[in-house]
């Protein structure tokens, strides 16, 4: 590293891309813990329009180019999920410290081929699992910790989001195809049961169920139909380390009362968070944190909770939304390279996410509880 700063390179850093545009970019400039250096995109064209728009130096073509220059210290891998291998084991082998969007990768046997070799080359890595930064989040987690609810008996996730289901367009066509690793199940119910597991620890035992009620979907560009294979129902019910009861219930397709929630009961309280929105993406953030403690007299109504100042790591340029758990994330991370440390989630966190996944998947097909 130069003078203390991380000199980073974007693999998927196109100006166009969906995320990396508008999250990673946005994030590290406000951040002045990094300089963006290259930007590579899988066209030479692309890669140098978008480096000077950006004030990169360097534009490639070819990621394994990108992670063996010499002005690139650190990787983040930012494209669609089944090209998420080759350009973080180039950049792992070139000894380059590595951020990766969730999911890790196309499968788990892909994710843990990362993370051992990342533990190899004792060097540091992170996963996109942003909503374990969000200061809505962290909040919750710590008054569940501090007893706020007491005792937690059950929580009830809903994850409703308009996509996924019967229209989809161009960018988003390959969500619909299973072989592809990026589905309702992996992404937004990734997403989602990771946060919650975050905040109130993980399944002991679960069960599932899953349906795909949409088979096909229509193309908005052009009206064509094409088929599609991935569930866009997804139920989830189980118990938690803890003894309480879990259930979730992610659905694509849904044009009314779209949104995420996270509702948690104890025996002495009640904690809401939630947004309503289209996407239904909770780690997208700027949620709406709610309470309510039982009174000796009897019920409590909800009321909001604000959010104190220290849940919130990064300059107050960096907006809420997806920009600010982003930007909260690399912030972690920028410690961790240059204080030795291992904060921020991991490529193991990412291994047992997707571990956790293929047991969800497992309940579904077979009908058989799993025992974690």
């Amino acid at each position: 590293m130069s003078n203390q700063t991380i000199r980073i390179g974007i693999v998927g850093g196109s100006v166009n891309n969906q995320w990396a545009s508008r999250g990673h970019i946005p994030a590290l400039q406000r951040l002045s813990e990094y300089k963006i250096t290259a930007i590579g995109t899988t066209r030479m064209e692309s890669a140098e329009k978008s480096a000077r728009q950006l004030g990169a130096t360097h534009a490639f073509a070819d990621s394994n180019e990108m992670a063996n220059h010499p002005d690139v210290d650190s990787v983040i891998v930012s494209v669609k999920v089944p090209g998420h291998y080759d350009p973080v084991m180039s950049a792992l082998n070139a000894g380059k410290h590595v951020y990766c969007e969730w999911p890790l990768g196309l499968n788990t046997a892909q994710s843990i081929e990362m993370n051992k070799l990342a533990k190899a080359k004792k060097l540091h890595h992170a996963v996109g699992l942003q909503a374990r930064q969000s200061p809505e989040v962290n909040f919750v987690k710590d008054l569940v910790a501090q007893g706020y609810v007491g005792q937690v008996l059950s929580c009830h996730m809903k994850v409703f989001t308009t996509a996924k289901g019967g229209t989809t367009n161009e960018t988003y066509k390959y969500l619909l195809d299973n072989t592809n690793g990026a589905s309702l199940l992996t992404i937004n119910s990734g997403h989602a049961i990771d946060a919650m597991c975050y905040a109130l620890g993980d399944f002991d035992e679960l069960s599932a169920t899953m349906a795909n009620q949409y088979k096909q979907a229509k193309m908005q560009e052009t009206g064509e139909i094409i088929d599609k294979t991935t569930d866009d129902q997804i139920l989830i019910n189980g118990t938690l380390k803890s003894g309480a009861t879990a259930s979730i219930h992610v659905q694509g397709g849904v044009s009314y009362r779209t949104g995420v929630s996270l509702e948690i009961f104890g025996n002495k309280g009640v904690l809401v968070l939630s947004k309503e929105s289209t996407h239904a993406q909770l780690q997208f953030g700027d949620l709406k944190v709610e309470g309510a403690q039982l009174s000796i007299g009897g019920n409590s109504s909800l009321t909001e909770l604000t959010i104190p100042n220290r849940y919130r790591w990064v300059p107050d340029t960096i907006p809420k939304g997806p920009v600010l758990n982003v930007a909260q994330a690399h912030r972690k991370f920028a410690y961790d390279i240059m204080e030795e440390t291992f904060r921020i989630p991991n490529f193991e966190d990412g291994v047992k996410l997707h571990k956790l996944i293929d047991r969800i998947q497992k309940a579904a097909d077979t009908g058989e509880r799993q025992v974690l």
